[in-house]
């Protein structure tokens, strides 16, 4: 097991095999973060830290933000990896969207993300 212990997923946790949901689900504990001020896990240890994250609980982020981003928050912190969104899905929901087209313009934007589902 390689990463910071906050940041593992639920399959890497367990040995199992994991690929770039496994990414999506780190991801999604920034983005907690970010939100929380706090990690979406913690424990007092290593042991206990795994327990919380292979059952997935956690406090939901604080209600100024949107549903949308409470909503993206869960997705990506789905203990099934089958059931996260993949980097596409993320990338043309709204909420993603709109972040993108105000802080890009069009040529950057169509530059930098020409190889994803935003162009096709």
């Amino acid at each position: 097991m390689v990463g910071t212990p906050y940041y593992l997923s639920p399959e890497v946790v367990q040995s199992r095999p994991y690929g770039t949901q496994t990414d999506i689900w780190s991801m999604g504990v920034m983005l907690y973060e970010l939100c929380a001020l706090k990690p979406p896990f913690d424990a007092t240890s290593i042991p206990l830290l795994t327990m919380k994250i292979i059952r997935g609980a956690y406090n939901p982020i604080p209600g100024s933000f949107s549903p949308e981003m409470k909503g993206l928050v869960k997705q990506m912190l789905e203990v099934r990896p089958d059931r996260r969104p993949d980097v596409n899905k993320i990338l043309s929901m709204p909420l993603i969207q709109k972040r993108i087209k105000g802080f890009l313009n069009e040529t950057v934007l169509k530059d930098e993300f020409s190889h994803t589902i935003l162009h096709k």
